[in-house]
């Protein structure tokens, strides 16, 4: 765990909640729509990657079916040099590349759901039932960060459609379905 501030997120870290305030303000889900994918350490976990990261982190919990989620900061670009389309044809998808932090690189959000890699209710169904977020329900993909028991996080884009081979994050298809909102480009390393 402290591996991850060793890469210029050093002062970050004084500003990373405790677990102890982070237990304080989670909201219990309980019921039969509860999914259970994953325990408090675990979240803490991706909460404390996602600060590292500078992706300004923000819990939210989805009540049916019941999970916590964060909504982050992800750099996407704003405009392109040239004529390349989404894949959509829309035009306002991820079409063209800008390094995250340059000035033509925009803001937008990001749904990650947090995942124990020991939980054995992982399957298409509970993947199917993570795209299924009351506050975004047109999200066309998610990161899943699933948590080792060792606190080590990894992030991985899931699409909730069968998606063509694509080279490199420019050519990511648009957000939502239905403009704006959740989604957007990943800064893993």
């Amino acid at each position: 765990m402290f591996r991850r501030w060793q890469k210029d997120a050093v002062g970050k870290y004084r500003t990373l909640e405790s677990f102890n305030t982070f237990l304080a303000r989670l909201s219990p889900i309980s019921g039969p729509a509860a999914l259970g994918a994953c325990d408090p350490a675990d979240l803490y976990a991706v909460l404390s990657v996602l600060h590292s990261k500078g992706r300004n982190p923000q819990l939210q919990v989805n009540n049916d079916p019941g999970f916590y989620y964060f909504v982050t900061d992800a750099a996407q670009p704003a405009e392109c040099d040239g004529p390349a389309p989404a894949p959509s044809g829309r035009g306002d998808g991820g079409a063209c590349a800008a390094a995250p932090g340059s000035p033509n690189a925009s803001l937008r959000r990001e749904a990650v759901v947090p995942v124990s890699s020991k939980s054995l209710q992982l399957t298409t169904d509970t993947l199917n039932k993570f795209f299924q977020l009351e506050a975004h329900p047109h999200v066309s993909h998610i990161l899943l960060a699933t948590v080792d028991d060792d606190g080590s996080v990894s992030l991985v884009r899931v699409f909730n459609y069968v998606q063509p081979p694509f080279e490199g994050p420019e050519t990511l298809p648009p957000l939502e379905a239905e403009g704006g909102g959740v989604g957007g480009e990943s800064d893993d390393d």
